[in-house]
């Protein structure tokens, strides 16, 4: 008795000339719906013991993994119930929970999408070492200030002069009147400074300082002053 409702409930309906049903078979309301995922176990067994599976990838090409059952059962034909693409056979799409024919036309346009956004990509992959090179911004335009990083006096702001400081050259003020500054005895010398000075401003010069020097270092010393 309980193979017979098995049979009844794998029965399709069949249509005859005219719309009429075969009355040799029960009429279902959805003969053909799978119980997807909800464990039953009253869906008929194809004969042949189907393939156990867990994704849709481990089945054949015209086949989908059915969950609760973890087989690979054969891909549902058009007008079908479903409930993702991968049940439906190829050439169908699942929507609004039927198997329905893609649309050559939609088709055709994804094509066309997916060609102009590889082109697109290319593109921009082409442009783009081009449009990596810097722009002058705002704070790039703007003169270097006291202890930024520079490669040439003219590269720091008004007041300040290009001086190496350890191993890099940075922004320093230039000297103003009575302030230390270094007098170079022979040209050259001055790249073998680690801290070096900025020069002496406008209408200042490094001479030794004014005065009665007791010691040696003393009379060494130089400042910035007048003319």
């Amino acid at each position: 008795k309980k193979k017979l409702i098995n049979e009844n409930e794998d029965s399709e309906l069949v249509s005859l000339p005219g719309g009429a049903a075969n009355p040799g078979h029960p009429v279902s309301a959805s003969p053909d719906i799978l119980p997807f995922d909800s464990g039953n176990q009253n869906t008929a067994i194809d004969p042949v013991q189907p393939l156990s599976c867990s994704t849709d990838e481990e089945c054949g090409d015209e086949e989908f993994c059915y969950g609760s059952r973890g087989a690979c059962l054969p891909c549902r034909k058009r007008r079908k119930r479903c409930i993702r693409d991968a049940v439906c056979c190829p050439g169908n799409h699942c929507s609004n929970g039927l198997c329905l024919p893609i649309d050559p036309a939609t088709t055709q346009q994804a094509r066309v999408d997916a060609t102009a956004a590889v082109t697109l990509g290319q593109e921009n992959s082409t442009i783009q070492p081009h449009s990596k090179r810097p722009l002058p911004s705002r704070s790039q335009s703007l003169k270097g200030q006291e202890g930024e990083n520079c490669l040439r006096s003219t590269d720091c702001s008004e007041g300040l002069c290009c001086a190496r400081h350890f191993w890099s050259k940075i922004c320093k003020p230039v000297l103003k009147e009575g302030q230390v500054c270094t007098k170079h005895r022979r040209k050259g010398t001055h790249g073998l400074e680690i801290f070096q000075r900025c020069d002496c401003g406008d209408g200042l010069s490094c001479r030794t300082q004014k005065g009665n020097h007791s010691n040696k270092a003393a009379r060494s010393l130089h400042t910035c002053q007048r003319h």
